[in-house]
Formats: C-alpha cells, sequence, structure tokens
C-alpha cells in the first residue's frame, strides 16, 4: 500500500498559511485607511475657521500676550508685533509659552519654537504661522 504526501501539510506550515490568509484579508482595509488619511488630514486642517479678533495697543504688554479665545500669541517688542496660530505646524496641538525659557512647546508631539516663532526641534518641520494684522486708532486688528 502507498501512502501519498503530496498536499498534506504539517500543523506549522497550515499556521503560516492561515496567518498569511489572516494578512491578505485585511490588507485592502489597511491600504484603504493609508489612502484616506491624507485626505482626511487635508479637509480637516486645511482652511482654518475665520477667527478675527481686535485688541487695544494699550492692553499689549511687552513679551508675549495669548489671546486664548481666538488662539494666538502676539510678540511685542520694541515697537515691532508678530502674530502667531496658537496651532503646531505638525498636526494642529495647541501650543503652550513657557516663559521661563522662552520658547513654544507643542505639548503633543514634543515640538519645540523659539519667541520668534522659528522651528527648533520635533516633528514640526516648519515654523509657526504668522497671522496677518493691521492697525487703527490704537488698536491692534488680527485676521
Amino acid at each position: 500500500m502507498e501512502v501519498s504526501l503530496r498536499g498534506a501539510r504539517s500543523d506549522l506550515e497550515q499556521y503560516l498559511l492561515d496567518k498569511r490568509r489572516r494578512f491578505l484579508k485585511f490588507l485592502p482595509i489597511m491600504v484603504a485607511g493609508a489612502f484616506s488619511y491624507p485626505l482626511y488630514r487635508f479637509a480637516l486642517f486645511s482652511e482654518k475657521p475665520n477667527r478675527k479678533t481686535s485688541i487695544a495697543l494699550k492692553d499689549i504688554g511687552e513679551g508675549i500676550t495669548k489671546i486664548t479665545k481666538q488662539e494666538y500669541f502676539i510678540y511685542k517688542r520694541a515697537n515691532k508685533i508678530t502674530v502667531f496660530d496658537a496651532h503646531c505646524t505638525h498636526m494642529g496641538c495647541i501650543i503652550h509659552f513657557d516663559s521661563q525659557h522662552k520658547v513654544f512647546n507643542c505639548p503633543c508631539h514634543k515640538s519645540r519654537f523659539s519667541i520668534e516663532g522659528v522651528r527648533l526641534r520635533g516633528p514640526a518641520k516648519r515654523n509657526l504661522d504668522t497671522i496677518s494684522y493691521k492697525i487703527q486708532n490704537k488698536t491692534l486688528y488680527i485676521g
């Protein structure tokens, strides 16, 4: 009597085959997720809401002033003003100003920016975004 081993699989071979099948079963879902993530980021972060505001110049002290509601930082020094968006340029987290070290820190992924908004470290690839403003009648209009 002759026994054919052709087609018979060991337990290890069967396990690996099942594992490969499970992976291939979920591969389309993983590919769809990889392609849809950039679209999600574009839809979510591509356009900032209208955050126009105004503040009297007398209310802006030297150094950093934070406008919480519209999420801006105003940096005033020697009669020069720069307005920064308070969102990290990496993933959009709200940054915080460290007055002791005079830097902006992102609590999400540890990006760090100088007081002038220049990227110092972290996953963020660019400097903080600046916001346009104008001064009229001793009032700073942002946005």
